[in-house]
């Protein structure tokens, strides 16, 4: 039995061109349940043309419908321009829920669906077992907007030792996507590593100027894919937000923006202006969002200029809910760190339990 792009359950950011749905964001992808044998799917990808660090990464969740048991997971690099995947095999039919999401972030190897097939049934979206699908939605959604902590940057390596690869990425592994979960709430990311609002990462010893050669958040959070656009040679579409009407918007950028600022005044006061427009931006194209802003795991120069860019923004828009999460440094000697000094496993499960906590509790 082929499935069609409308069989299935979406989440996460993605575009259709020229017969493929592209899903390109961090845990973006779909997911379908069936009663039978086998399932599989075609996904095509550039990950040919780019070297073994850069390839694109899916990750397969199989999830026995009658069963109590976490999903079985298996991890499946695009290698190929088409890649044909087995998501589930068996001698004897079985009802399962299928999820594939997207591992590795859009800059790396794109991941576009072309086809899906099945030997067996395909039974009601409402017994999904993802909270993002189904027809009875959850209530809340949460939009992400983030850099390589949101992207689940590193999580299976560790600092010191390994290389960074796109094998290593996890976003199911990252506070965001586990906040998701928590709060049973449906879920958008749009996160990039090295991103900022005023620079991307700038190497403090080397450079001494910004690094704008790669487009900042301002740039890419209000198209649908600007990072696919530019590869298939298209114009980037404005993404419609009707298609994903937040209830909240977490917005976790500086991190990046700390190693051009340094401490200087004049550049703390551009980012300042930068992340207060940042967060009107959010504002105008979702006007019924509440707005949280959080950061700190990876170091908290930047903590009290996120509190006075939201206090500024605050006296301009006094009837939009906000608040600021100030996270804890990461305990590099306790609980370790992963590739380059980014958070591991722990340090994610802590924020997350943080960030859900202050969700929870906020009326």
């Amino acid at each position: 039995m082929q499935l069609s792009i409308n069989d299935l359950i979406w989440f996460g950011r993605n575009f259709d061109h020229n017969g493929i749905r592209y899903f390109d964001f961090s845990a973006s992808g779909f997911e379908f349940n069936f009663s039978g044998t086998k399932a599989e799917c075609t996904i095509v990808s550039d990950s040919h043309l780019l070297g073994d660090c850069e390839k694109g990464v899916l990750g397969v969740y199989v999830k026995q419908l009658d069963s109590n048991e976490a999903a079985a997971f298996t991890k499946v690099v695009l290698e190929k321009k088409e890649n044909n995947i087995i998501l589930f095999e068996s001698e004897k039919a079985q009802k399962v829920n299928i999820k594939v999401l997207r591992l590795c972030e859009a800059i790396y190897g794109y991941s576009g669906f072309v086809s899906a097939k099945i030997e067996g049934e395909l039974l009601p979206a409402e017994k999904a077992a993802s909270s993002s699908a189904g027809k009875t939605k959850s209530p809340l959604k949460l939009e992400f907007i983030g850099d390589s902590i949101t992207c689940g940057y590193g999580i299976e390596g560790v600092f010191g030792k390994d290389i960074f690869t796109t094998k290593q990425e996890r976003p199911d592994l990252a506070y965001a996507y586990l906040t998701a979960q928590a709060l049973k709430a449906e879920y958008q990311l749009v996160s990039r590593s090295g991103i900022g609002l005023i620079s991307c990462y700038t190497d403090p010893l080397t450079v001494t100027l910004p690094n704008m050669a790669e487009p900042l958040m301002s740039q890419i959070w209000p198209y649908t894919d600007r990072y696919l656009s530019a590869k298939l040679g298209i114009e980037p579409e404005i993404w419609d937000e009707s298609r994903f009407s937040p209830d909240i918007v977490i917005i976790h950028l500086g991190t990046n923006d700390t190693s051009w600022v340094r401490g200087l005044e004049d550049r703390r006061l551009s980012f300042v202006n930068l992340y207060e427009q940042m967060i009107e931006a959010v504002h105008r194209r979702s006007p019924k969002a509440r707005i949280l802003g959080c950061l700190g795991a990876m170091g908290q120069e930047l903590c009290a200029s996120v509190e006075e860019a939201f206090v500024r923004f605050s006296k301009t828009f006094p009837n939009v809910q906000t608040k600021v999460v100030k996270f804890p440094v990461q305990d590099e000697d306790g609980d370790g760190v992963a590739t380059d000094w980014h958070p591991n496993t722990i340090t994610h499960k802590k924020i997350a339990e943080i960030l859900t906590r202050e969700i929870e509790n906020w009326k």
